[in-house]
């Protein structure tokens, strides 16, 4: 009986072996089919042809090729197929490398790349990958040399930089309707910059590159204001004093950031210092505050 038992245990130990090793092996083909990266377009092509509802298909065909991209995510729309191909965290995909051998490394490059030449497939058009592939290479191109010089540079990623303060608020009253400035009237200036700081202010910050540097940075520098976050502060304050036809006090609001500054660098230190001092005390004597 011990005997028969030892060799059921065996037996059911090596089934399960079987079937745990049957599914690492068929998972890859069960799973979301079109998710894992193609090595080029023709294989992309293919995938999206798998992958895609006809009726998805028919929207692609309908589409203007420079709107496709707004199909896709996250650039307005919701189709993530590409954009999971692109997208694996810090290591490049296959897609990825390929499009890097041939001088395309932004995502919104190559997913409007990937769509035009999926969209020429739907429509039985002949296309030549060069041919699709180049305006993007050259505007690539054109953006890297742009970066070696960012700090001088008025554009950047095909983004107009503002050069001083002036340009920013000539720029900010472009963007508000006329329906807005009245709104921004009815508000406190503490209201107006704290309402924009985290939603208009954050989009500047990254649209103007105040964090990675750009001219406008190196303008804030050359003033005394090293935090973006300050930048955007003058900035909404600067304008909203212009909006109302009083002086912006570019000066006065800089002398106003520094001191703020500096006596948050001043506590914070004095913050670590105490805290450090509480936690050693814990640390080596159990002392809890």
């Amino acid at each position: 009986m011990d005997f028969i038992f030892k060799f059921d245990l065996f037996y059911f130990m090596n089934i399960k072996n079987y079937i745990f090793l049957f599914l690492i092996l068929i998972c890859p083909f069960l799973y979301g089919k079109g998710t894992k990266s193609p090595k080029n377009i023709n294989q992309a092509i293919l995938q999206l042809q798998d992958s895609c509802t006809d009726e998805f298909k028919q929207i692609i065909k309908g589409t203007p090729n420079h709107l496709l991209i707004n199909l896709c995510y996250p650039y307005d729309g919701n189709f993530k197929t590409i954009y999971n191909w692109t997208n694996k965290g810090k290591k490049k995909t296959k897609i990825a490398k390929y499009f890097l051998k041939r001088g395309i490394s932004i995502d919104r490059h190559i997913q409007s790349i990937i769509m035009i030449a999926f969209q020429r497939t739907l429509l039985h058009d002949t296309f030549s990958e060069n041919n699709i592939i180049l305006p993007y290479k050259n505007k690539e191109a054109r953006w890297n040399e742009q970066l070696k010089n960012k700090f001088k540079s008025d554009s950047l990623y095909g983004r107009y930089i503002p050069k001083d303060i002036d340009d920013c608020i000539r720029l900010l009253d472009s963007m508000f309707s006329d329906s807005s400035k009245v709104k921004i009237k009815n508000m406190t200036e503490n209201e107006f910059t704290s309402i924009l700081h985290h939603s208009l202010g954050m989009q500047l910050r990254n649209r103007w590159y105040l964090w990675s540097g750009s001219r406008l940075s190196s303008y804030f520098n050359s003033i005394g204001i090293y935090h973006p976050d300050n930048y955007t502060g003058i900035i909404f304050k600067s304008y909203y004093r212009h909006l109302l036809g009083n002086e912006i006090k570019l000066n006065e609001q800089v002398k106003l950031c520094q001191e703020y500054s500096k006596k948050a660098y001043e506590d914070r230190l004095k913050w670590k210092k105490k805290h450090n001092f509480f936690y050693r005390l814990r640390l080596r004597y159990g002392i809890y505050f």
